[in-house]
């Protein structure tokens, strides 16, 4: 009797590891992280923006480097002064998003043939990735030798005249927001890199920024060396004294 109570016993210990056996999936060869951002940046360069660093080829690579580690979207960037007029628009970087590694498998215990064919449709999506990120990183070195180094870091003030128009450039910003599929984005980072003195006439002649920046809801606002902030009443936004204290922060930026 007791050596059937056991045998039954044993049975039931047999079966239930049976059930708590881990499911056959596709083994990812890495994670694909899946946020969708964009990021809009407002760079003042200015002469009269002295009381905050200016941005260089490193920090830009910092800033695009949140997209690329967090998944795929817009980078953009508009310059702050006084751009020629064939530099007034948005410049923009595009990064685009890895497949998604799946499983093809309809069973739990596949067989060999299964197995292989899984393989070769990892495979498949691994080889697709890699192309993926080679086109991103040509287009972020031609971003970064081309359009940065000529037009945002080269930035000479149009036919001399060193103002500070930021009403241009909010009106720039507002355009791009209203642009359709923004909304369907996780985050929208608003970045402006500037002390917010506006002078769109003269040099040394301050003036009331009359336009007002239109947020998305999914916008967050942050703003790096800005010294009137009653321009954005009624619009939450994060503040900086400098760009140390914005990287910093973005260091352990978050998606979601």
């Amino acid at each position: 009797m007791k050596n059937t109570i056991f045998f039954i016993a044993f049975s039931f210990f047999l079966l239930a590891s049976c059930d708590t056996k881990p499911k056959h999936t596709a083994v990812a060869e890495e994670e694909i992280p899946e946020c969708k951002i964009m990021i809009v940046l407002g760079d003042d360069r200015s002469g009269s923006s002295q009381s905050i660093q200016k941005l260089n080829k490193e920090d830009y690579t910092s800033i695009i480097n949140v997209i690329n580690e967090n998944g795929s979207g817009y980078f953009t960037s508009t310059i702050l002064g006084n751009p020629a007029p064939n530099s007034k628009e948005i410049f923009r970087l595009k990064v685009s998003p890895l497949k998604q590694y799946e499983s093809i498998l309809t069973s739990d215990n596949p067989t060999l043939t299964e197995q292989a064919k899984q393989k070769k449709h990892t495979e498949k999506i691994k080889a697709k990735n890699a192309k993926i990120k080679k086109k991103n990183a040509s287009r972020l070195n031609k971003f970064l030798s081309s359009t940065l180094q000529n037009s945002i870091l080269g930035y000479t003030p149009y036919k001399g005249k060193d103002i500070t128009n930021i009403d241009l450039a909010f009106d720039h910003i507002n355009k791009l927001l209203k642009e359709p599929n923004v909304e369907d984005y996780d985050k929208v980072v608003v970045v402006l890199f500037t002390d917010g003195v506006n002078e769109p006439v003269k040099s040394g002649k301050i003036t009331k920024i009359k336009n007002m920046l239109q947020l998305t809801d999914n916008a967050e606002l942050f703003l790096v060396g800005w010294k009137d902030t009653s321009v954005f009443e009624g619009i939450e936004f994060s503040q900086f004294e400098g760009k140390e204290g914005f990287f910093s922060y973005m260091e352990d930026f978050e998606c979601f």
